[in-house]
């Protein structure tokens, strides 16, 4: 059974979900709604307003890809006319908000379902694996997303790191307790590079580098184990293993890590496997429980975040 779905915002990535949707089996994009005249895509009919959306009892789902501060109203609108749900994340600005999301659409049988394309990275997907079936305690996890995408003016905070925060969590099974943050302004952006620095509810500590502005693209994630290493490079498709001393000796004593491992990462389409687990959410029932704990934990954290004032 296809899933007759509407999208919601078409900015650049709503536009690319729409794209996508229209090109997937799973789907029929029934239309598009943007708050700005004059944004419509050729392939499915531009809703008239919001209202004309929420009053099709053709459409079944609707994709939010709208700003973040107003993820949980539409959220909530769409839901309370009977819509199932996928928001880009994150989910909401608060974790109140996201509890109150999720609330909703368990009470109404439906699905709120938030948009963490990265968890279906199968680069992502097989450092989760390694780190489980080593049995050894995840010690550390430090990301570094740079010079991703184009300058927004909302913060790196909200739409960079909120990617490697839920891959930390989805990574290691933990949930960040506290966590402090530095920042960078760059021209009309108040927060075009960050540096975040958490613990989490196991004792991991976890740092996360997010920044529009790098001279250069890096994106990876290494995860410390008790003695072992694992490295994600996304850019080269690669994760690299290697065996850790687990303690120095003596103060002239050098680290040590041999690799034992490397595995290349195939190609994978992460939006369209994302697309397809929300369809079938929809078709079948159930809730995507996992989802919604990682996207209220992500949210939680940028709220718990204090700001350190390192840079001017």
């Amino acid at each position: 059974m296809t899933v007759n779905v509407s999208v919601i915002g078409l900015g650049p990535w709503g536009q690319i979900i729409a794209n996508k949707l229209s090109a997937l089996p799973d789907f029929i994009l029934k239309s598009t709604y943007d708050a700005l005249e004059g944004r419509r895509l050729e392939q499915a009919e531009a809703a008239p307003s919001l209202d004309a959306v929420l009053e099709d009892a053709t459409v079944q789902a609707c994709v939010i890809t709208t700003p973040n501060d107003t993820h949980a109203e539409l959220a909530t609108a769409l839901l309370n006319a009977g819509k199932n749900v996928l928001v880009a994340k994150p989910l909401a600005v608060t974790a109140q908000e996201c509890d109150a999301v999720t609330a909703l659409a368990r009470s109404r049988g439906l699905v709120a379902m938030t948009g963490h394309t990265t968890l279906f990275n199968p680069g992502i997907l097989l450092m989760k694996k390694l780190v489980a079936d080593s049995g050894r305690p995840v010690l550390d996890f430090d990301a570094r997303r740079r010079g991703v995408g184009r300058i927004q003016n909302n913060s790196v905070l909200l739409d960079l790191a909120v990617h490697d925060i839920a891959n930390a969590i989805f990574v290691s099974g933990q949930r960040p307790v506290s966590a402090r943050h530095t920042s960078r302004a760059y021209g009309d952006c108040a927060e075009a590079q960050a540096q975040m620095f958490m613990r989490f509810e196991g004792g991991m500590t976890g740092h996360i580098e997010s920044s529009w502005i790098a001279s250069h693209r890096r994106r990876t994630a290494t995860v410390t184990l008790d003695g072992q290493i694992i490295e994600l490079d996304e850019l080269a498709a690669t994760v690299t293993v290697y065996e850790s001393s687990s303690r120095a000796k003596a103060m002239d004593d050098k680290f040590v890590a041999a690799r034992i491992g490397e595995y290349t990462v195939e190609s994978h389409d992460a939006l369209a496997e994302e697309l397809a687990t929300f369809a079938r959410f929809v078709r079948e029932g159930g809730f995507p429980e996992e989802n919604a704990k990682i996207a209220r934990s992500v949210v939680h954290a940028i709220e718990l975040s204090q700001d350190l004032h390192a840079y001017s």
